[in-house]
Formats: structure tokens, sequence, C-alpha cells
């Protein structure tokens, strides 16, 4: 990457930065002002169809917008490490050094790693792949740390676990966080294992999201999970309930 792209690069982020900071004071009035703010600074061909799916997002207050507003819901510890970490750190800053390797190497760069913690589960769902792998494959913390350590030199710094069930690996998974604290970690979970403990581990390292799996209402999640799996519960309502999570993503 030459100098100039170097501070090119250094200057979107810092702007970013700053725009997120001014964001925090009003963000339902400052979002519009930021938006148009975007579309006067960056090239006309920079995401245009994910800048006009934003602003359409904006100027009729659908759903997605809804869901944009919800992040301010938010610990403010999380917000602004998830700020940091997926739209400075992978998006910006990464996906630059992600386009200079790729050049160089003449190879692929992963914008996100996906990987196996464990094969390992609590549960024994109903055609589920993880099962046909056993329950005795595991990465351990080292191979875990080397993965993500050398995805950061090629500029990657979203993380993804899958299974098993992650979280039978939470101690682990919490190190990792904590060592790696300018990456975002994502884990898909059956949410069993989320206990208050948990939570507050979550809201301590920040950089931790859970994607909870499930198969609709009660009954077809019972279906599939086995009769009365009622953790995270699922109402008649179908509403979910995970202890505690607020603050979170």
């Amino acid at each position: 990457m030459s100098i100039t792209e170097k501070a090119k690069n250094a200057a979107i982020s810092a702007a970013v930065t700053q725009a997120l900071a001014y964001l925090e004071k009003d963000p339902e009035t400052n979002i519009p002002k930021v938006m148009n703010l975007v579309d006067k600074l960056v090239p006309e061909d920079w995401y245009v169809a994910q800048r006009q799916a934003f602003r359409t997002s904006i100027e009729e207050k659908n759903h997605w917008y809804d869901l944009i507003m919800k992040v301010y819901a938010l610990d403010p510890g999380v917000r602004k490490a998830f700020f940091r970490n997926f739209i400075v750190n992978a998006s910006l800053q990464g996906s630059a050094t992600q386009e200079e390797v790729a050049r160089r190497e003449n190879c692929n760069v992963p914008w996100a790693i996906l990987l196996d913690p464990t094969s390992a589960c609590n549960m024994h769902c109903t055609g589920c792949w993880a099962a046909e792998y056993g329950n005795r494959l595991n990465l351990t913390f080292d191979e875990l740390d080397s993965i993500v350590t050398q995805g950061k030199a090629l500029g990657t710094y979203m993380y993804i676990f899958t299974g098993g069930e992650p979280l039978v690996r939470k101690a682990d998974i919490l190190k990792l966080c904590e060592k790696h604290s300018d990456c975002e970690f994502l884990s898909f979970t059956n949410g069993t294992l989320i206990d208050e403990a948990f939570c507050q581990e979550m809201l301590r390292v920040k950089n931790f999201v859970p994607a909870i799996s499930l198969e609709g209402f009660a009954k077809a999640n019972d279906g599939r999970r086995g009769d009365g799996c009622k953790h995270p519960r699922l109402h008649a309502a179908g509403r979910l309930e995970v202890p505690h999570l607020h603050g979170l993503p």
C-alpha cells in the first residue's frame, strides 16, 4: 500500500470515528445529516447499493430503521467496540490490507473467517450435521489464537464460530475475545449455555455477539431440539427470552 493510500485510509477511518461520536449525541437527528455528508465526501461509485438501501431505510423509517435505532439501546461500551471493530477495523482498514495482500500474493483474502472451536455439543438435534463428526474434535486455544493472529496480518478482523456448540468452549472463546480486542467475534449457538455469568462476561469483553439458532415457535423448535427445550424459552407468542441480555447485540 502506498503512502498516499495509507494516508487516505487513515483519514477515512478518522472521519468515520468522528461521525460515530457525533451520532452518539442524538442518533435520530444526526443519522440523516451524517448520511448526507457521506454522499458528498465519498466517490459516487462507492457502495452505491448499500448507501441507497441505508438512505431508503432512514427516509421510510421502516423495520430496518427500527433495527438501526436498536443499536443505540446497547451497552455504550459494546456499541463502541462493535463500531470500532466491525466498521473501522474489519470493513475499512482491514479491507484495505486485504486488497494489498491479495494483489501481492495473487490470492483471495477472506473478509471473515469461519472456524469450529469444537465438534462437541450439549444437544442432539434431529438432522444436525455436526453430530456426524462426533464430539471429540477440538482446536486448542493456541491454535485458535494462531488463526486469529495470522488472519489479522491479512487484514481479517471478523471471526465467526460454528460447531458443534461453540459455547462448550466458552472460557477459551472469552479469552480469545479479550486477547484480540480489536476483532469482532460472532458465534452461532443454541443459547442454552448462556447464563447470567456469561452475560456479564460478554459485557466485560464487549466484542462477542451471540447468534441464537431457532427453528420457529415452541412446537417446531421442540420438534427438532427435544421436547421441553425452553432455554432460550420459546413461548406461545414465539418470543425469545434470554436472561439479562439487555445491552448486548
